[in-house]
């Protein structure tokens, strides 16, 4: 098993674009998405890496928004190389090889891809970006995903220690992103077990009983011929890692709307889902996008700074049962949950 590197080791990697690229395991490996467009995923993505790079992590920003790519236009990077698309045409052997250096020494972009039809890669290259993901260095790795619940987006959430869903206090966000965890649970869910027969009848429970039916009614009703998988239903929940940040936040009282969201995550889908932060809405936001540089090295952007901050330290400081080793590991396994490690087999 590869040793973790130190965030000099991984600067002076990225600085070494001939240099030959030795797989090694991540460190905490973080998706953020949503569910709806629009709802700032990708501005809080990059500031966040930027944040926790200015921390004094290494971290690696994975721009996973297939057919969308914007993270490199957010932190003003003009030359992105071949990128991930580069990646997946096989012109590069790994996602190491594409990523590039940023406006902060600690942390690296992995640039996405806007052309035709990248969303759409097969079951083959998802399956190959997903093990690329999962080897990349450093203390932290930050995938960001497009919107939707597409399968490819899902299994780029699944992937995760933690999934960082961005909420806005809009009725229609809230909406998306509790449908969007859904979704993310009940693939998962639906993946665990090895026999046919089971998987189908777990199928088959999913879909029955109405949207707003209870997860635990499910695990009720596997326990009562397959305990075992009932309570790897269970813990697979318990140790799902799931964190809402609040965007574009106005007051207390929107605040309490996004935490009406985790209670009901909590209720339903048995995942906790605590809100670890709330990013108040700015004005500085949307000029930081169109002079194309990061919010929280910009002017008028101390307010957002000090929300991210707060998201940053609470990231940190999850509980480490729930979401993975600590960053002061000397070395791990390829975070990659059980269903995707049978397939890499």
């Amino acid at each position: 098993m590869s040793a973790r590197v130190t965030g000099s080791e991984a600067v002076a990697r990225g600085k070494g674009k001939s240099a030959k690229v030795v797989p090694r395991s991540a460190g905490r490996v973080i998706a953020i998405g949503g569910g709806k467009g629009g709802v700032g995923k990708s501005v809080v993505a990059a500031n966040l890496a930027l944040t926790l790079g200015r921390m004094g992590h290494a971290v690696t920003l994975v721009d996973a928004d297939l057919g969308a790519a914007n993270l490199h236009t957010l932190l003003g990077v003009t030359k992105t190389g071949p990128g991930l698309a580069g990646f997946l045409d096989h012109e590069l052997e790994s996602l190491e090889a594409a990523a590039i250096e940023t406006v902060v020494p600690t942390v690296r972009l992995v640039p996405g891809s806007s052309r035709p039809g990248v969303a759409n890669i097969n079951h083959g290259q998802k399956l190959r970006l997903l093990r690329s993901i999962a080897q990349l260095g450093g203390d932290i790795v930050i995938v960001d995903v497009g919107a939707g619940t597409s399968f490819n987006t899902l299994d780029f959430v699944a992937i995760a220690d933690l999934k960082l869903l961005v909420v806005t206090p809009q009725l229609t966000s809230l909406q998306n992103a509790y449908a969007f965890l859904k979704g993310c649970v009940q693939r998962v869910l639906r993946r665990l077990p090895e026999d046919e027969a089971a998987r189908a009848r777990l199928d088959a429970l999913f879909s029955g009983g109405g949207e707003a039916r209870p997860i635990q009614h499910v695990i009720a009703e596997v326990r009562e011929t397959d305990a075992a998988l009932a309570d790897l239903i269970v813990d697979t929940l318990v140790h799902f890692g799931v964190g809402l940040i609040g965007n574009m936040v106005a007051s207390p009282r929107e605040v309490e709307v996004v935490s009406r969201v985790s209670r009901m995550v909590s209720d339903y889908l048995l995942v906790h889902a605590p809100v670890l932060g709330a990013v108040p809405m700015s004005q500085a936001v949307r000029a930081s996008v169109d002079q194309r540089s990061p919010v929280i090295l910009g002017p008028g952007g101390a307010e957002v700074a000090a929300a991210l901050r707060q998201v940053a330290t609470a990231v940190l400081g999850l509980e480490i049962a729930r979401v993975g080793p600590p960053l002061a590991a000397s070395a791990r396994h390829p975070t990659l949950p059980i269903w995707i490690e049978r397939e890499l087999r």
